[in-house]
């Protein structure tokens, strides 16, 4: 019997074991994201930027194009086709009447050179336009981290106050074990138990609500970084306030020489410059067209008795021309001069000869005919055209002008950005530090308050008050931290490289 017990303790304990055991093994650690990883995330999958991204490869093969054209084109043709016989007619008129069924094939291989102002400054132009697009890329990519740097940082910011509305639960129910002690005790009357429980459910609601801006802001990012943010993600990136000691002049000289958007701009108006000098100049150039090539045919009649049929005819004309030219020799006073009877029966096809027209009409499909190889030079001066070489150039210094124009105001709006956002993280930083002592000089005020209560040395408004004093103050700070943090990310938008003192 005890074994029976023993048995069943040791079976019942390794049971339990083994759930304990699977559910270790079943538990899932949660996937660190820093923001490093959340950027390369979104270079690999926002729709946005990949559309952009996209551009590269055929701004890639538009140089190739345009150093191609300096190359001939070359085409081959290859057909065939197939003719019945019978009456060939155009309208009422009776063209030809095709005795038999013909088949041909035929190909042609051509090229052609074509040289004018467009490929002489096409690859300029192409290779403009391609540093164009990858600027663009460039800045695109840029806008992309600094996008997802403020949502990363908007989901720590919600993690936060999310953290901050459920002190504020804990010092609320605090607030309400002492105040329910007291009433308990007749200290105290019992609408202030009733007041302590009103402000805790107030405290409970901020959680509800800072939980729902925590899962609003984890669907933002998972948006900008192209993939859903599956709940057990944790962000593990965080940062840090600091004093910064940024210079403003060196700030604005890096934004001028080398931010990714003002790049795009420059490059953009390079790329139109060089199309309204090409316009300009390729206008008034001749052209030069080169085209050369070969070509052949082969040609079957499907009917060979047709072929047999010629032959005969012609031998049968031979011999009626034969024998009239007989019957002129014996009936003219002298003869047919250059004529010797001759006799005609003799004339007839010969075997062999019907074996070679045979083998000769047996052509289709390869056994060509070539043609001569042809070859044509045309040269093209333009010399009036109306006034559209004048609308095509003014159009386009027009379009080169309009770029000069976007990458100045792109200037402007960058050295404006930059001294605002480094007086707005100057600022930003005086407050943090001003709302810290605020949070510290709450916390020691609630602190005397909660012992005050306690002892009725205070009453329950002073001790709410404090309470909510405190709440603001939290509240403040955690908005002031998270100011400078965004500042911050602002000036590195304006400046255009990172300014964290840990890169």
């Amino acid at each position: 019997m005890r074994h029976t017990q023993a048995w069943r303790v040791g079976a019942l304990v390794g049971v339990c074991l083994a759930l304990w055991v699977s559910g270790i093994d079943g538990q899932q650690s949660p996937r660190m994201l820093t923001l490093q990883e959340a950027v390369d995330m979104a270079r690999r999958n926002n729709p946005a930027f990949l559309g952009i991204e996209n551009d590269r490869p055929a701004a890639d093969w538009g140089v190739r194009q345009a150093y191609s054209a300096f190359a001939p084109t070359v085409t081959a043709n290859a057909g065939g086709s197939y003719q019945a016989k019978g009456e060939i007619r155009f309208g009422t008129i009776t063209l030809d009447n095709q005795a038999t069924d013909w088949v041909s094939s035929r190909y042609s291989v051509g090229f052609n050179w074509n040289l004018d102002g467009r490929t002489i400054f096409g690859v300029a132009n192409a290779r403009a336009s391609r540093n164009a697009t990858e600027a663009g890329i460039a800045a695109a990519e840029f806008d992309l981290e600094s996008a997802v740097a403020a949502q990363y940082m908007t989901v720590l910011r919600a993690q936060d106050g999310v953290d901050v509305a459920e002190r504020q639960v804990d010092r609320s129910r605090q607030n309400f074990q002492i105040v329910s002690t007291r009433v308990a005790a007749g200290a105290a009357a019992g609408t202030d138990g009733t007041q302590a429980e009103v402000e805790l459910g107030r405290a409970e609601v901020q959680v509800i609500r800072a939980e729902r801006d925590l899962r609003q802001a984890r669907l933002l990012l998972g948006e900008q970084i192209g993939l859903p943010l599956d709940e057990g993600v944790v962000l593990a990136s965080a940062f840090d306030v600091f004093e910064p000691d940024f210079d403003r002049d060196e700030l604005l000289d890096l934004a001028m020489s080398d931010h990714p958007s003002l790049r795009a701009f420059r490059e953009q108006e390079s790329a139109s410059r060089a199309e309204a000098r090409a316009t300009a100049t390729s206008q008034y150039l001749p052209s030069i067209n080169v085209n050369g090539g070969i070509s052949a045919y082969a040609q079957q009649a499907l009917n060979e008795d047709y072929i047999l049929g010629q032959l005969d005819r012609s031998a049968a004309s031979q011999r009626s021309s034969c024998e009239f030219n007989n019957v002129l020799e014996g009936g003219l006073n002298g003869g047919l001069p250059g004529w010797s009877t001759t006799d005609c029966s003799a004339i007839a096809v010969d075997p062999d000869v019907r074996s070679a027209a045979l083998a000769a009409n047996s052509q289709f499909p390869f056994d060509f005919n070539r043609n001569p190889f042809s070859l044509s030079l045309t040269v093209s001066l333009p010399i009036f055209t109306g006034f559209s070489r004048q609308l095509q150039v003014s159009q386009a210094n027009n379009a080169a002008h309009d770029a000069e124009l976007n990458r100045r105001a792109e200037e402007l709006r960058l050295r404006t950005q930059v001294h605002n956002a480094f007086d707005n993280l100057e600022s930003a930083r005086l407050v943090v530090q001003a709302e810290e002592r605020n949070r510290e000089l709450s916390q020691t005020r609630l602190d005397l308050e909660q012992r005050r209560y306690a002892l009725g040395a205070s009453d329950l408004l002073l001790l709410l008050d404090a309470e909510t004093s405190l709440s603001l103050a939290e509240q403040s700070y955690l908005n002031a931290v998270y100011d400078f943090h965004y500042n911050l990310i602002a000036l590195e938008a304006a400046v255009g490289r990172p300014l964290r003192p840990n890169g």
